[in-house]
């Protein structure tokens, strides 16, 4: 049998892996939960308003140890809330096992762990079910290679376990309340900037300058967080 015999053609649907990140309140979770037969692991305390199925883990262990024993349940989509916390049970552990983080070798070792989260996803993938990782926001400056430089909004996680998340989703959302600027007139020639929101709760899906944003299929560039977008992404 030749290797040219698995060559495949068309596209491939399979489930998605998505990360959405946003500031607090902005109905991260709430929109996970609308995702089919969806159970959360969850890191920290913010599902408990939501009528939803959830696992509380105390640890990083737990979280490993729940990924892995729920690739075989009745779940369809298992939700990370959120892996910035996650992030913070790994340095837990890391301190309590008086790790030597000294000259970046806490964060490579952080990064390693986290990986082993988004492997033991991976076998949740294979087996059917969609995954959903939650995370906060922060501001990092960014550096261009032309010397230029600018604010974006990111996921809360260190320099590497961002890079492996980033490269790992199919799709990166940035959640945010729709808001718009005007410019109002002032003294002397002066303007002042005002904001204004349409309390709508969107996604952005589309690259930028000012936050992170990824997909990998034909979606809008923006996403009204109350649709039932979740048929778009899920087989």
């Amino acid at each position: 049998m030749s290797i040219l015999d698995r060559i495949t053609e068309g596209v491939e649907t399979h489930p998605r892996r998505i990360c959405i990140y946003g500031a607090h309140g902005t109905g991260k979770s709430t929109w996970a939960s609308k995702f089919k037969r969806p159970i959360f692991i969850a890191t920290e305390d913010g599902t408990r308003d939501i009528d939803a199925s959830r696992l509380r883990v105390e640890t990083a262990l737990d979280t490993l140890t729940a990924a892995n024993e729920l690739v075989a349940s009745d779940f369809d989509t298992i939700v990370v809330d959120s892996v910035d916390w996650f992030e913070r049970l790994i340095e837990t552990a890391l301190h309590e096992e008086n790790f030597k983080s000294d000259y970046g070798k806490g964060a490579v070792e952080t990064a390693r762990r986290f990986g082993k989260l988004l492997d033991q996803l991976d076998l949740s993938i294979i087996a059917g079910k969609t995954v959903v990782l939650i995370a906060h926001e922060e501001v990092r400056k960014v550096e261009d290679v032309s010397g230029a430089s600018w604010d974006r909004l990111q996921p809360k996680l260190g320099k590497k376990t961002n890079a492996l998340l980033l490269e790992w989703a199919d799709e990166v959302f940035h959640a945010k309340l729709e808001t718009f600027v005007t410019k109002q007139a002032e003294d002397f020639g002066r303007e002042r900037g005002i904001a204004r929101t349409s309390n709508r709760r969107i996604l952005s899906t589309n690259p930028h300058p000012a936050y992170v944003a990824k997909r990998r299929i034909t979606l809008p560039d923006v996403i009204d967080m109350n649709d039932p977008i979740s048929n778009l992404l899920q087989n």
